[in-house]
């Protein structure tokens, strides 16, 4: 048996008195530690795995300043970010803070990460990872 406080019975009786038969009804009342945010985090996680997934199906080229120095950005359509993300540590090393604010800024670094796109300071590096991701 399922024990109902005070506050869900008065919530239920306007229920009922339209004519609502508790056969035809089904109402969850869950409160706290009841496993919601594992279901949250399970769909966050699945979402994050589709988005993911998905092959790239492009990249758009362009130009953008950091701290007045020319960049050469590269934003990838599709692919998934973290293994690009990851390549580009392995292949670059560390990534140059000019966003982060829990960061101090580091000017003219060799490469950032801001706003879905990749950020190089050498042409040499955004070649080099437009002939990695190239589908």
């Amino acid at each position: 048996m399922v024990r109902i406080y005070p506050w869900q019975e008065r919530l239920m009786q306007p229920i009922e008195s339209t004519g609502i038969k508790p056969s035809e009804l089904m109402i969850t009342m869950s409160g706290r530690q009841t496993g919601k945010s594992t279901f949250t985090q399970q769909a966050i996680d699945r979402l994050m795995r589709d988005l993911n997934s998905q092959p790239i199906s492009d990249l758009v080229l362009s130009e953008g300043k950091v701290y007045g120095s020319r960049y050469l950005c590269v934003e990838p359509v599709g692919g998934n970010w973290m293994e690009m993300e990851t390549w580009c540590l392995d292949t670059y090393g560390n990534c140059g803070s000019a966003w982060d604010q829990d960061k101090a800024p580091e000017p003219n670094a060799r490469w950032y990460m801001n706003d879905r796109r990749f950020w190089f300071r050498n042409q040499k590096d955004r070649d080099w990872f437009i002939v990695r991701w190239r589908s």
